[in-house]
């Protein structure tokens, strides 16, 4: 399966790199909706990203891919979680759930 992941912190980004390996799913991280093939099951975006507007890329992506967007956050971000749903993620969960569940989300 192939995973895109919206995410700039390098420590999650390892964290799903690892995970995909051992899932065998292939992950491709991308700096922002341009990036983001057509072909992937599922994209993954950071909301707390420094490096892009995670609401804009969620826009975006929700143009152009059929794909389902599970957009992560700290738990204690309720107006952004607001607009990251607002904006079109298919999925808004806390960042602790999204550790929780990438076996899951990514296969």
């Amino acid at each position: 399966m192939k995973i895109a992941a919206l995410v700039d912190d390098l420590f999650f980004s390892s964290k799903i790199s690892a995970a995909a390996k051992q899932l065998g799913s292939e992950i491709l991280f991308c700096r922002c909706a341009e990036d983001v093939p057509q072909e992937v099951a599922r994209i993954c975006v950071d909301l707390n990203s420094t490096a892009f507007d995670s609401i804009s890329e969620i826009k975006k992506l929700k143009r152009t891919h059929l794909a389902p967007i599970v957009a992560f956050v700290s738990h204690v971000q309720v107006d952004l979680k607001r607009r990251a749903e607002e904006a079109g993620a298919t999925e808004v969960i806390p960042r602790s759930k999204f550790v929780e569940r990438l076996p899951e989300l990514l296969s």
